[in-house]
């Protein structure tokens, strides 16, 4: 778990490393340059009220773009160009200082946007309003040695075709181009070279262009290790990265660099490395000490095994010494295990189980002083000593010999009675294995049980190696014993006696039956036994140094065989992945616009695939088998029919069967997030909008770890963070995202420690699921929140591979067949303009629930409260107040207040809440609700109501009095309709009676019982709006609507009654009368 507590997504640490201060070279510098970006100029501009103004918007056409992310890509571009002129040679890199200056100017040029006025208005500024806006981000901070003249002069005349051109800086002049380069970089959505791009670096070095490559299926980390595999490749032509996209890499070299496909052999290239990336994107992929945790036991045949899979993500070298690493580092429990001897009845029992081995039965079983720790005889200890026992051999089941014991010796001792010898490491099995062993080949394996996982690891490499090398020919021998004993270096007396052994006995042999290999027990011990450096192996205290001599043993073995045998063996045991990825490959990779469309192709095409029924992909377009129907090796349990919504008809849930590359990607998510069982999780994709430059994904990268499993998410403080204030903050909500407390495991990287990573990054949403409601709106919930601090766009979706690409969709978030409760409220795609409006619509529901009950399947209520109530907030407030009047524990009717008003007093001392009282967040989230214009009417009833009359205290019988009996006014005039002045004065009148007859506990003040022409004021809006407009005149639809009406009235009563006794305090003689009359 990462422990240390990170408040912002690009640190100095991400960048250089923890504890690195000094920057020493040039490369660095430029680093350096772009923390003190991050500090100086994007932090305030990320807390600004510009930060999520559109730079590019759904509305005029456009993908989806903050302004803080346009700002951020060009300025990445920028530093990461100057960079890589810097790697290539060129001499027409700007120094820190001059890019200092650019990067200041970049950061205001698209100020026009942000000041409101009209598209041929917005370039009419003047020195003054843009030097505000270089001061409240701190680019005049930043480069102090720009002028006015300079700031202006970028925020006029960068547009094309509007703006003022004229009149401009010598210093804007000066930097135009990169100015203009990096604004084109800003707003590129996808890697491609376009003329201005080619225009401007002209300008800047003319020996050198842009190139680049796309690959058009993006399905997570693999395709992420596509990128880095021909990012490798393309380094022949002295290329370097510049800028990386969901679907493709943008490089700087030489104009003369022939950047382009010729022939397949490149493609096969593109698949070596491809390998190459893939067996070290991961720890647990490249070292076998890391790997050995995916070694499995099949303790019914006594080995380790491994999927397949794996000698494609690891290769041969690595899965072995992974074989070998396990039984090292796997520490075999200390049985402890028991002989029992009843020498009366006869029996003879190692833990409860009878003994039972192949022909021929032991006779005589020796146990030596030195494996035992005790011995009692009728359960009185006696002294330790070696003990025989002799026995004799009962064929009980067919070929199955259980050992009965004739006499037992304790020394030289015969001992009767009930017999219990303890401290016996091998399970009942091996004592048959032992006894064999020892009388054919006269090699004592011992009864302790560290020759375990040593005999289980030379058993799984005979078996899923050795054997699969000898099936392909790689090997000059076909007997897997011999070659097993080569590559253990075993004694060559004892290799003898077992190959013969093997050879005479070839179907009778009892070492190798029902899928047991018992000569691993005899190869484990001679490796046991053997010196190294003078000292046995079984006494080397080093895991490290045991496990580099096993290495060594096996590095020399694969010495001797060439690589083309390799290849044999890889070709044998690796189908279809070489022939699958090489079609993959050459179907969806460009590189500068040019293909290798049908290089290679799968043995039967997708048509025929299709009409065969073993179809296509519903996850890539690829034939998931090609003649043979090879089921897949790695779990694809996260699989579910989410991609179709439903389930085909037929009596049982047909198999998932997935396409070779969606099998590796499954296969490496495993090893990134470890989550099983998966169908019933929310997947996101984070796609970059529209890129990272390497230096930035590589941070992103680091940030994306620490959703590691073991941090929190508090989803409360996050919903109540949001409603502080216009613009959370960064700070706060990334704390919270990955907190100390909280719920573990909520949110997960599926990268986990994957190297390359610098595209898109997915995750996974693991949370108990009460229902698909609730679980949705959380899972959504997380997804706004990680959009809004990370700047990515985002799709939520229940498939684990992401189903639409973000060159599909043009808004900032997209959800995946959400469930139609969270539909309807989120709707399915949430634009940038409507980003912040719905983290707060979900903020406040999330805030207001969790009062009412914290548990999460209790939302799923609320969302339909939301949904069915013209003022879901005031319906909720309701609900706040009856749960605080019947749990004393949460302060009764006192505690309400306090919660409700969002501040309480303490010795005199009025002492607000960190979040705004319940009272604010009802009546916001009635202006979120589906009839603003009855939270309207209403707000302005209450408004005439509190002219009226003020109610006392929080009670809604009288807070909702003056709202009530207007009803009863309008609900009383019974049969046909009458004129508007007839329902004036019902509803007048008897509000006129009503306050006349109430008493000081009902209000605080009256002015409507000495001023007559407000209740009529208040009578008229509530005939005009409530009744004719909101009840359309009909007084059923009235009746009907008065408890969600009433509702509103009271939500809307309490908040314009604070805001009047917060205007009206000065006016008192002491804050005392003020409290006395809010509280009476």
């Amino acid at each position: 778990m990462r422990t240390k507590k990170i408040t912002s997504v690009f640190t100095h640490d991400m960048l250089f490393g923890e504890g690195h201060d000094d920057h020493g070279n040039m490369q660095e510098d430029y680093d350096l340059l772009l923390h003190e970006y991050f500090q100086t100029i994007d932090h305030p501009l990320r807390t600004s009220k510009y930060a999520y103004m559109p730079a590019k918007s759904v509305e005029f056409g456009k993908t989806d773009q903050p302004m803080i992310n346009h700002v951020r890509n060009g300025i990445q571009a920028l530093i990461e160009l100057n960079k890589t002129l810097l790697q290539s040679g060129s001499a027409h890199y700007l120094p820190v200082s001059k890019l200092r200056e650019v990067i200041a100017l970049f950061s205001i040029h698209d100020l026009h946007k942000t000041i409101g006025k009209d598209w041929r208005d917005q370039f009419d500024l003047n020195e003054d309003e843009v030097m505000s806006f270089a001061h409240a981000i701190q680019a005049d901070i930043f480069a102090p040695a720009l002028t006015p003249n300079d700031f202006l002069s970028v925020a006029v005349a960068t547009h094309p075709t509007q703006g003022f051109h004229g009149d401009l800086s010598h210093t804007f002049i000066t930097y135009k181009n990169w100015v203009l380069l990096a604004d084109i970089f800003a707003s590129l959505e996808m890697p491609v070279v376009t003329e201005g791009m080619k225009k401007h670096i002209a300008f800047i070095d003319a020996k050198k262009t842009f190139f680049y490559h796309t690959f058009s299926e993006s399905i997570g980390l693999l395709s992420n290790v596509v990128h880095a595999a021909v990012l490798e490749w393309a380094k022949q032509y002295a290329l370097f990265p510049l800028l990386f996209f969901e679907k493709g890499v943008i490089y700087l070299g030489d104009k003369n660099s022939r950047f382009e496909f010729t022939q397949a052999s490149q493609i096969e290239e593109i698949y070596q490395e491809l390998k190459k990336k893939i067996q070290s994107s991961h720890e647990s992929l490249s070292r076998p000490e890391k790997l050995q945790k995916y070694i499995q036991v099949q303790g019914s045949k006594g080995l380790f095994s491994v999927e397949e899979s794996f000698f494609f993500y690891s290769g041969i070298h690595t899965v072995i010494k992974a074989f070998l690493a396990a039984a090292v580092m796997t520490s075999e429990k200390d049985n402890s295990g028991n002989f029992e001897i009843d020498t009366s009845t006869p029996s003879l029992t190692l833990n409860k189980s009878d003994l039972e081995m192949q022909y021929p039965p032991a006779e005589v079983i020796d146990v030596p002083a030195h494996f035992i720790k005790s011995i009692s005889v009728d359960g009185n200890v006696i002294p330790v000593s070696d003990v025989r026992i002799i026995c004799h051999g009962e064929e009980r089941k067919a070929k199955k010999y259980t050992l009965v014991p004739d006499s037992v010796f304790v020394g030289e001792e015969e001992i009767f009675g009930l017999i219990t010898i303890t401290g016996i490491g091998l399970m009942p099995s091996m004592v048959g294995y032992r006894s064999h062993i020892l009388s054919d080949f006269g090699v004592d394996t011992g009864w302790d049980e560290s020759i375990i996982p040593l005999a289980r690891a030379v058993s799984g490499i005979r078996k899923d190696v050795i054997t699969e090398l000898i099936k392909a020919g790689s090997l000059p021998t076909d007997d897997p014993l011999l070659e097993a004993c080569r590559m253990f270096q075993t004694n060559d007396d004892l290799t003898q006696k077992m190959v013969t052994y093997a050879s005479e006995n070839r179907g009778q042999d009892h070492h190798s039956v029902g899928g047991f290999w018992n000569y691993s027990y005899a190869i484990a011990r001679d490796i046991l036994d053997r010196e190294v450096n003078g000292i046995a192996f079984s006494q080397i205290a080093s895991i490290q140094e045991k496990i580099s001599y096993l290495n060594t043993l096996v590095d020399e073995y694969l010495s001797t065989i060439s690589s083309e045998n390799l290849e044999k063996f890889e070709s044998a045991i690796l189908y279809p992945y070489k022939e699958k990825l090489l079609v993959w490959l050459c179907e969806n990779l460009s590189i500068n616009g040019s293909m290798l469309y049908g290089s290679f192709e799968n043995k039967t095409n997708k048509f025929k695939a299709y009409c065969d029924g073993t179809g296509i992909c519903r996850l890539t377009n690829d034939t998931p088998y090609d003649k043979e129907r090879k089921t897949t090796s790695k779990d694809v349990s996260m699989l579910k029919y989410t991609f179709s919504n439903r389930v085909p008809i037929g009596s049982s849930e047909p198999s998932l069967y997935v396409s070779v590359p969606v099998q590796i990607e499954l296969g490496l998510r495993s090893i990134g997030h470890g989550i099983r069982k998966g169908s019933d999780k929310i997947y996101f994709r984070l796609i970059p909008d529209y890129h990272f430059s390497h230096t930035t994904a590589s941070i992103f990268s680091q940030f994306a770890n620490y959703f590691d499993g073991d941090s929190g998410t508090r989803v409360l403080d996050l919903a109540r963070e949001f409603l502080r204030e216009d613009v959370p903050s960064e700070d706060s909500i990334i704390e919270l995202l990955i907190a100390e407390t909280g719920r573990k495991n909520i949110c997960q990287y599926a990268g986990l420690g994957f190297f390359y990573q610098n595209s898109t990054f997915d995750f996974v949403f693991n949370k108990k699921r009460n229902g698909d409601g609730e679980y949705w709106f959380f899972g959504s919930y997380l997804a706004l929140i990680l959009a809004y601090v990370t700047g990515c766009r985002v799709v939520a979706g229940e498939n684990p591979i992401c189903m639409t690409s973000g060159d599909e969709f043009s808004e900032f978030v997209l959800l995946e067949a959400p469930h139609v409760a969270v539909k309807r409220i989120f709707s399915d795609r949430i634009r940038l303009s409507d980003l912040k409006k719905t983290l707060m619509t979900a903020s406040l529901i999330i805030s207001m629930g969790y009062e009412i009950r914290m548990d999460d399947a209790a939302f799923v209520r609320f969302l339909q409260t939301f949904r069915n109530h013209p003022f879901p907030g005031s319906t909720l407030l309701k609900q706040i107040r009856r749960v605080y009047e019947q749990d004393k524990k949460k302060g009764g009717m006192g505690g309400f207040v306090n919660s409700a008003r969002g501040w309480r007093k303490v010795d005199g001392e009025i002492i607000r809440s960190e979040y705004p009282g319940f009272i604010f967040q009802a009546v916001k989230l009635d202006t979120f609700g589906e009839n603003p214009m009855a939270v309207a009417s209403i707000h302005e009833l209450a408004r005439l109501g509190l002219s009226v009359a003020i109610p006392r205290n929080y009670d809604p019988h009288k807070v909702e009095k003056l709202f009530r009996e207007s009803v009863k006014a309008i609900l009383g005039k019974r049969g046909s309709q009458y004129p508007r002045e007839d329902y004036v004065d019902a509803v007048s009148g008897r509000l006129l009676k009503m306050i006349k007859r109430a008493g000081d506990d009902q209000f605080s003040r009256t002015p409507g019982l000495y001023d007559f022409s407000l209740i009529v004021s208040f009578a008229e809006y509530f005939v005009d709006h409530i009744f004719y407009q909101v009840a359309s005149g009909d007084p059923g639809k009235l009746k009907r609507a008065a408890n969600d009406l009433a509702d509103g009235f009271y939500s809307a009563t309490l908040q314009l009654r604070e805001e009047y006794f917060e205007s009206r305090k000065e006016a008192f003689e002491s804050e005392q009368d003020l409290s006395s009359e809010q509280e009476n």
